[in-house]
């Protein structure tokens, strides 16, 4: 019949040597720095960049709305200074 291997032999090659004997506390409380740990750190800082990202996008997003409402009322003063040419009558002043 076969020998059987602990975990910890499976592992020696694998792993460098422990400080010490693994006792049954080290499971029990939660490792400080551990996956848990690692895992709420990187979903903060993707939270982080997202709303930075989403403040980013909305500040562009008005800004837009404001540049195509100048654009508009461009195009519209244009209209009707180009009209007015046609017509003899004195246009709009001039946009400075």
């Amino acid at each position: 019949m076969e020998e059987r291997l602990s975990l910890q032999q499976r592992l020696e090659g694998h792993l460098p040597p422990p400080a010490g004997p693994l006792r049954r506390e080290a499971f029990t409380r939660p490792a400080a720095g551990g996956l848990r740990a690692r895992i709420l750190a990187q979903i903060d800082r993707a939270v982080e960049i997202f709303e930075v990202d989403r403040m980013l996008y909305d500040i562009e997003v008005e800004a837009q709305g404001r540049w195509l409402r100048r654009m508009m009322a461009f195009d519209a003063y244009c209209a009707r200074r180009d009209a007015a040419r046609g017509s003899g009558r004195p246009g709009p002043p001039p946009v400075r």
